[in-house]
């Protein structure tokens, strides 16, 4: 099966279109926000981890799911840094070395673990995970993973780094979208649905898993590079099991199987994760209902994390994207009648007030 896609149907997608604007959006927020705090640390992180959900997105768009995907961004991190700090290649080479090599070991894991079940593969990458972390430890004496070691970024911070990273991203989600829009992408939702049927009508799905599995390894490594460029610093904390489940918690809040999900949680997790524990100042009469806890703004951004969450599955298990869908749904006949008097009817009205 080759990636046939339609180019006039997709010049014709509003999502496209929609996607072309989001760029600009964001193109021009540091015009407005000054602080580069919030260029460097919200929202180019934003930014980097809508590549690093939409990767682990377009897995369970295949009908799989992972909870070792902080491997794959540590690999991602580590391989570019170490080929910038030790061999001199340059960031921007090495960045995509990183990410090849992420996908390279993905491709491995893959070659075992594809014809297995979605949660009992989730099961084996959060092993992986376990097993990476101590590979990284055991070799600390010459990696220096443990302590950490400052990254070089592949363009001078803020700014310019916040364009190159954004960059980045538009052509990453770009190329998730083209996949999921091609005839692999309908290959990963008919395996989704129903793996069996699937199989019945001639799709393999052991080899469409592994490309899906490669594909998201590869955009998670790129994601974990960009990331200790970000940070300008990188240390054994990137394969945490905390980014192992971030991607998934956007994914879901945001909304599964979608282009847009994984955008919209990146989004709202980033700005909770940075801005809540902030809140230390208003909370502080507070403190004598957490004994031993010195500032309780981070144990805060964790139970906001999770309370949101749980809103979200209870009341809108389709995700944020949802809620988008029907506001649309519920505008676009006040907007096409709108369309309709001001292109349409306007014309006429002037032709026939000559006459």
């Amino acid at each position: 099966m080759k990636p046939n896609i339609n180019l006039n149907h997709l010049l014709r997608s509003k999502k496209l279109y929609y996607g072309l604007a989001a760029v600009a959006i964001i193109s021009v927020l540091p015009l407005f926000v000054r602080s580069e705090y919030v260029v460097g640390h919200v929202f180019t992180v934003m930014i980097i981890f809508a590549i690093y959900a939409s990767s682990w997105n377009l897995l369970a768009y295949s009908g799989q799911g992972s909870l070792g995907h902080a491997a794959f961004l540590g690999i991602g991190g580590f391989a570019s840094a170490l080929l910038a700090t030790r061999l001199g290649v340059p960031p921007i080479i090495g960045l995509f070395i990183g990410s090849l090599f992420s996908a390279g070991i993905g491709f491995l894991i893959g070659l075992a673990c594809v014809r297995l079940k979605a949660w009992f593969l989730a099961m084996v990458t959060f092993g992986f995970s376990v097993i990476a972390v101590t590979i990284i430890s055991q070799l600390d004496p010459y990696i220096g993973g443990m302590i950490g070691f400052p990254v070089p970024p592949i363009v001078p911070p803020t700014l310019l780094f916040y364009y190159a990273t954004l960059a980045i991203a538009a052509v990453s989600i770009g190329a998730i979208y083209l996949v999921i829009r091609s005839k692999f992408g309908l290959a990963f939702k008919a395996i989704r649905e129903n793996e069996l049927e699937a199989k019945m009508i001639g799709i393999n799905s052991a080899k469409y898993k592994l490309i899906a599995f490669v594909i998201s390894t590869f955009f998670a490594g790129l994601a974990g590079g960009l990331y200790a460029q970000s940070q300008g610093f990188i240390q054994i904390r990137f394969f945490e099991p905390y980014y192992s489940f971030l991607p998934l918690i956007m994914s879901v809040i945001g909304g599964l199987s979608t282009i847009e999900g994984p955008l919209i949680g990146s989004v709202i997790i980033v700005f909770i994760d940075s801005y809540l524990p902030l809140a230390d100042r208003l909370l502080q009469p507070l403190t004598p209902f957490f004994p031993g806890v010195s500032s309780i703004g981070s144990p805060l951004g964790r139970a906001g994390l999770g309370l949101f969450l749980i809103v979200v599955i209870i009341f809108l298990p389709k995700g944020l994207t949802s809620l988008f869908h029907k506001a649309y749904d519920y505008l676009e006949p006040h907007l096409s009648k709108a369309y309709d008097y001001f292109v349409k009817e306007t014309p006429k009205a002037k032709t026939d007030g000559k006459t």
